[in-house]
């Protein structure tokens, strides 16, 4: 496996991006995915803006290494400071001095907030930080919903589809990295409920190289799942280009190939 171990400048980019289409206020639930292919394992710390000083760090242990979703915990809604941190380290500095950056939790409205990027190559590698509103509420029977996320810094546009066959059918086209499709309601991959097999795609946008390909056994009927494009061009092991499924409900998340 080759890789680039020289570390460069990086920025954080941060982008907010949130749903609120709730009408009743209650603790925004809010998950923590680590798509950094070539970092260490990270935590995130979080503090309110009436808030002195950040408490602990919010995963703890041994934080969260790549590609790994947390388990979603409640906030109150409102304005925080957000600060990586190396995992089994305090908050008393953060990553690399990166800095802290600023997000707003919805009340009632579960959320990711997507750590992406690398830290080393070619060219000008950069982290990003951004929360996405997810949905937790089931799809119609005998269906699935899915979604998109580029989250593979230096890859093109990206179309993710169902394979069936030797056909390609796209539910999201021509996704920038750090974009994010709508959700769509997805049918005919179901050969039983409530066990569901999706043969999955992601490619250069149009008819453009195959990102990653792999079937999926990890869906149910009725879930809703969000499907991240991961994985740096050109690098084997670890940091390959992979999709990662994850579902928006529960703890439950595959990486293929």
């Amino acid at each position: 496996m080759s890789r680039l171990l020289v570390p460069v400048p990086f920025f954080l980019a941060v982008v907010l991006a949130l749903a609120c289409d709730s009408s009743t206020s209650g603790p925004g639930q809010l998950r923590v995915a680590n798509l950094i292919p070539d970092g260490v394992p990270l935590d995130v710390c979080l503090k309110p803006d009436a808030t002195a000083a950040f408490g602990t760090p919010l995963i703890g242990g041994g934080g969260l290494s790549y590609p790994q979703l947390s388990a979603r915990s409640a906030f109150d809604a409102g304005t925080y400071s957000v600060r990586l941190v190396q995992a089994g380290t305090t908050c008393s500095n953060s990553l690399n001095g990166l800095g802290d950056v600023s997000a707003s939790i919805s009340a009632d409205d579960p959320q990711t907030l997507v750590l992406a990027g690398r830290f080393t190559g070619t060219g000008n590698p950069s982290l990003s930080v951004r929360v996405i509103g997810d949905r937790i509420a089931a799809a119609a029977s005998g269906s699935v919903l899915l979604r998109a996320m580029n989250a593979a810094l230096g890859s093109n546009p990206q179309d993710t589809g169902v394979v069936g066959g030797q056909v390609f059918s796209p539910f999201a086209s021509n996704i920038a990295y750090g974009a994010v499709s709508d959700y769509q309601q997805i049918g005919g991959i179901t050969p039983g409920s409530p066990t569901v097999t999706a043969p999955l795609a992601s490619r250069d946008t149009g008819s453009g190289p195959l990102w990653a390909q792999g079937t999926f056994n990890n869906l149910s009927d009725t879930g809703v799942y969000t499907l991240f494009v991961i994985g740096i061009p050109g690098q084997t092991g670890t940091p390959r280009p992979s999709l990662l499924l994850c579902s928006d409900g529960s703890l439950n998340c595959a990486q293929n190939p």
